[in-house]
């Protein structure tokens, strides 16, 4: 999540919830809110809110989802020839991937 909290806090300020993301997103805009608010809450699974927190816990969880997708993921690969299996670094959802070996030696 990019915007801060006290930038959301000012945005959710006059909401009347339970609110649909469409209307959330609309309110945002009408408060002028930075287009890294507007992207976040974006991002948010398209349903209604009973709360600002529902939203905020919303956005985190988007975020995590997002940042799975090559940010903040690692991933390594070490081959060659030598013991061991095959392998080498695969794709990283969030977490860390690593693979050692390479071709089976004789």
């Amino acid at each position: 999540m990019r915007a801060s909290s006290s930038s959301m806090q000012e945005i959710f300020r006059g909401m009347q919830f339970p609110m649909r993301k469409e209307q959330i997103v609309e309110h945002a805009r009408k408060q002028n809110a930075s287009s890294d608010v507007i992207e976040d809450l974006q991002m948010i699974p398209d349903r209604e809110y009973e709360s600002a927190d529902s939203v905020m816990r919303a956005m985190e969880t988007a975020s995590q989802t997002a940042g799975g997708q090559g940010v903040g993921g690692k991933s390594q690969g070490f081959g060659g020839t030598g013991t061991g299996g095959s392998g080498g670094g695969g794709a990283s959802t969030g977490g860390s991937s690593q693979s050692f070996g390479g071709r089976g030696g004789k």
